[in-house]
């Protein structure tokens, strides 16, 4: 047990050989924009994004759903223009975190296969590239909360009442 928490620690620490900053630059430069995007890629997208998330969707979201749920919900909220405006800007940002988390994570992968791969494989290379594939997914997971808090955090009082009232519905289904 102690082993996992200290591998869970390095990872989320950020120690490793994967440069951070290149990763996340290859990912930028990779990313396709939102508006250039089919719905069967942003379904791809979230599709992947479920499965190497550490269960976002199933643990954390389904109790805190975030702003596509709330814009969904619009009319049950009654929110104000400018509350669909500002959740609007959280959905896309989330969208385009998802996109470059996904990236992140497939370059961290594609290294760990390429380092596997080899005649000879180094053991430290290769703990490195999973420490790195843990980091990415860690990332990919952690980056879509704080979107979720401050989706919620745009609801007034009454709203948030509606907000318990939607997810307690959702849970019981």
């Amino acid at each position: 047990m102690r082993r996992v928490v200290s591998c869970l620690c390095v990872m989320v620490l950020g120690a490793g050989a994967l440069s951070l900053p290149q990763v996340v630059l290859a990912a930028r430069e990779s990313a396709p924009q939102l508006s250039q995007m089919t719905k069967e890629q942003k379904e791809q997208e979230q599709k992947y994004f479920r499965a190497h998330s550490l269960g976002f969707a199933r643990i954390f979201s389904r109790y805190h759903p975030g702003p596509y749920w709330i814009l969904h919900h619009r009319k049950e909220f009654r929110l104000t223009a400018g509350q669909v405006q500002a959740e609007t800007r959280l959905k896309l940002g989330m969208a385009r975190s998802t996109i470059e988390g996904n990236r992140r994570l497939m370059a961290a992968y594609k290294a760990y296969a390429t380092d596997a791969a080899a005649a000879n494989p180094s053991l430290a290379k290769i703990h490195s590239d999973i420490e790195a594939v843990g980091r990415a997914q860690t990332w990919l997971a952690g980056e879509m909360v704080p979107y979720h808090l401050k989706s919620y955090a745009l609801l007034t009082a009454q709203q948030k009442q509606i907000y318990h009232r939607l997810v307690l519905k959702r849970l019981r289904r």
